[in-house]
């Protein structure tokens, strides 16, 4: 994928001026992109930047820069390992995590009611964490980050998932309730883009240059 760099002056004007902003939904606001007849997974380019390697839909691109800087004025380091996911790419990943596997069909003996295998059939059995099906998972709408920590994903006692905990919700980051930490589901490394009640873009100075990077 072919990249063009585009500076932007993005860094924030204070930690006061965060105070009125929220998210405006407890998971990913994908209802704008649809409306605009965007494709989960088929995300159009001229719609996409890319920071540091994290690629994803502008918006949540444009907030998780002015984050990660604001998590590293804190002395907390951002690690993004898995950012927008083509079509393709989720497939993949459902594929890998939920193959076709054989397992035995057993039907009950009526006189016995002792049970006995007839045969086999072909199910998906999945390991891990849960895995959305290719075309409904927010990675596809480039508003869903999974973050790392050193060569394993986020855990829920590092020091980025605490500060996350804290901070992502002023930059419209959320961490939607099935991925909370004690359920079966948790997923602490699954950051979503919940955008930002009140605000288009959150205040900016012209102090630092960040660099996004436009897909094309």
């Amino acid at each position: 994928m072919k990249l063009a760099s585009l500076i932007l002056t993005i860094t924030l004007i204070g930690a006061s001026a965060q105070a009125d902003y929220v998210p405006l939904a407890n998971e990913a606001l994908t209802v704008d992109l649809e409306i605009d007849g965007y494709v989960n997974g088929f995300m159009d380019t001229a719609r996409l930047l890319s920071f540091r390697g994290c690629t994803l839909e502008r918006d949540a691109a444009y907030t998780y820069a002015l984050m990660e800087e604001a998590a590293h004025r804190d002395g907390v380091d951002l690690q993004p390992l898995e950012c927008y996911r083509t079509y393709y790419q989720q497939k993949a990943a459902y594929e890998r995590r939920c193959p076709y596997t054989e397992v035995p069909v057993y039907e009950t003996d009526p006189m016995t009611h002792e049970k006995f295998k007839v045969g086999t059939k072909s199910v998906r059995v999945c390991s891990g964490p849960p895995t959305a099906r290719a075309g409904e998972s927010n990675h596809g709408w480039g508003r869903a980050i999974d973050f790392g920590a050193g060569e394993r994903t986020l855990g829920c006692r590092d020091r980025a998932f605490i500060w996350l905990q804290s901070n992502a919700y002023e930059f419209g980051w959320v961490h939607p309730y099935w991925a909370k930490c004690g359920l079966k589901t948790a997923e602490p490394w699954h950051w979503e883009y919940a955008s930002l009640d009140g605000a288009n873009l959150i205040p900016l100075s012209n102090v630092n240059a960040k660099l996004l990077e436009v897909v094309e």
